[in-house]
């Protein structure tokens, strides 16, 4: 297959000779060439550490994924540099609640590789040092290319007087692809609830049953109370009391954060699917502090209701275009002067972008909490007269 499409690449070149555009080139700045580098270092350090040392691993690719966020901020894309910032804080605590539940290594010194082994590992090697290099050179002279078909004109002039906003990221996203985020939201729904029907078959390994070292330090009359119970105070009253107060005082403060994201998104950076996130990430610290069961014995959150409603309200936004005559989620945007603010512009498409919102925090909640559910499976008492793995 490498060879296939390596040939395919350099056969190209034969028809249309590789070259570098004359696009003008982008500063060099010395700030952005240390980032670079540093996200690069942390890159090959999480490869280099992703087999035996998971949690540095982890570590090193959050470093990564900040690298890009800044890279983002740098070339001014704020409504990325949001977005990958969220997606980045999600993907670290599912990682996080994923490696809880891998069966544990034994450690022992590692055999010595054959010759075979040593061929395969250097012959790999060699080829991501091709594959990199030949991705990295088409890219480099694609971008210095000029796009004099570009549709980016098209979206700038008619964000604000057709799409009633003057982000031009979010109006694409929830006016003029509108149909195109439909599809991305409703596939993510899909997935959030695949992956909850997965997990309900799912049992952790024996090996992982055990409390984290953390947790071994509450006395184990303590800790059995805190789970028996799900009306405890077991937040306030665990081994992570500070935390636990802080989160909990933290929530409101994300929910504001996350609704004022959304009132901005159709004209500054933010939008229904950072603040989803927000509120997500905002949800599941209290599930990491806090635990389990006392969360769910104080908040019902039901994350597939959040899918319903969201994918109902965006179908319900694009059905009233067709009420009055207009193709399928086409948007319109009402001006009206309120008192003491002036013309206020408020799209349809706000409504859309609020389904958005919902299907982001329902199916971020529902992968997320579906982990979390394993400790309580883990710890789940066997049944009278059962034995073996059949209790677990």
């Amino acid at each position: 297959m490498l060879v296939i499409a390596g040939a395919a690449a350099l056969g190209s070149t034969l028809i249309v000779p590789l070259g570098w555009g004359d696009r003008v080139r982008v500063p060099a700045a010395p700030e952005f060439a240390l980032l670079w580098l540093i996200g690069g270092v942390a890159a090959i350090g999480a490869a280099w550490q992703a087999k035996f040392h998971r949690f540095t691993a982890l570590v090193l690719l959050g470093v990564v994924g900040l690298m890009m966020c800044l890279s983002f901020a740098w070339f001014s894309a704020p409504d990325l540099a949001l977005t990958q910032l969220a997606v980045e804080v999600v993907t670290t605590v599912l990682f996080l609640l994923g490696l809880r539940w891998m069966p544990r290594r034994v450690a022992q010194d590692e055999p010595r590789m054959s010759g075979r082994a040593l061929w395969r590992r250097g012959r790999d090697f060699v080829l991501a040092l091709l594959i990199g290099s030949g991705l990295a050179a088409l890219s480099y002279a694609m971008l210095t290319r000029k796009a004099p078909q570009s549709i980016s004109p098209f979206f700038v002039d008619r964000a604000l007087p057709e799409g009633g906003g003057s982000n031009v990221v979010n109006v694409m996203l929830v006016d003029f692809r509108g149909f195109d985020t439909l599809g991305e939201i409703t596939v993510l729904g899909i997935v959030g609830l695949t992956v909850y029907a997965l997990l309900r078959r799912f049992r952790p390994p024996r090996e992982t049953i055990g409390r984290p070292p953390q947790q071994q330090a509450v006395p184990d009359d303590r800790q059995s109370d805190l789970l028996e119970r799900p009306d405890s105070s077991g937040a306030a009253a665990g081994y992570l009391l500070v935390p636990a107060v802080l989160v909990q005082m933290v929530l409101p403060v994300a929910g504001v954060f996350a609704l004022y994201l959304f009132m901005r998104g159709h004209n500054e950076p933010g939008g229904g699917f950072v603040a989803g996130l927000v509120m997500a990430i905002a949800f599941i610290a209290q599930y990491m502090v806090g635990g389990t069961r006392w969360v769910e014995a104080r908040m019902h959150l039901q994350p597939p209701r959040w899918i319903a409603a969201g994918l109902l309200l965006t179908l319900a936004t694009g059905a009233g275009a067709l009420a009055f005559g207009h193709p399928f989620l086409t948007s319109h945007t009402a001006h009206v002067t309120l008192p003491g603010i002036g013309l206020v512009a408020l799209p349809t498409a706000a409504l859309f972008d609020l389904g958005v919102f919902a299907v982001v925090l329902g199916s971020s909640l529902l992968l997320l909490t579906a982990l979390a559910h394993q400790s309580l499976r883990a710890r789940r008492k066997p049944a009278p007269g059962a034995t073996g793995e059949g209790g677990n």
